[in-house]
């Protein structure tokens, strides 16, 4: 049974022209994403492309990001598989699972997520 979706579209120049772009990636990638992404020919897509699966996921597990909740208990792998540790895990069993599907073209990210018992 699906248990939740989740969609996200971001524009890609927004990671171009973020400020502070060293600190936001700390608050919102992990250590391994943003090492994986700092060996990807187009840096701001990548990035894009996490955001989205990110925000996406937010939606599907109809938590959002609050008191207990950070950015860094959904980690993503460089082959884009999802690991949800923290206040995220807590609302899923063990028979859990999360399909992601995401996209780029030259302008946006694209990311559907959903969960199925």
């Amino acid at each position: 049974m699906i248990k939740g979706i989740g969609v996200d579209i971001i524009d890609i120049k927004r990671f171009a022209t973020v400020q502070n772009k060293e600190v936001f990636l700390k608050q919102t990638f992990t250590a391994d994403e943003i090492k994986n992404g700092k060996h990807m020919h187009d840096k701001n897509k990548y990035w894009a492309r996490l955001f989205a699966i990110k925000e996406a996921l937010l939606k599907t597990l109809k938590i959002g990001l609050r008191t207990g909740t950070h950015w860094h208990d959904i980690h993503i792998s460089k082959d884009f598989v999802v690991t949800l540790s923290g206040y995220f895990k807590e609302p899923l069993n063990k028979k859990t699972k999360i399909f992601v599907a995401h996209s780029c073209s030259k302008r946006y990210a694209a990311s559907i997520t959903f969960i199925q018992d």
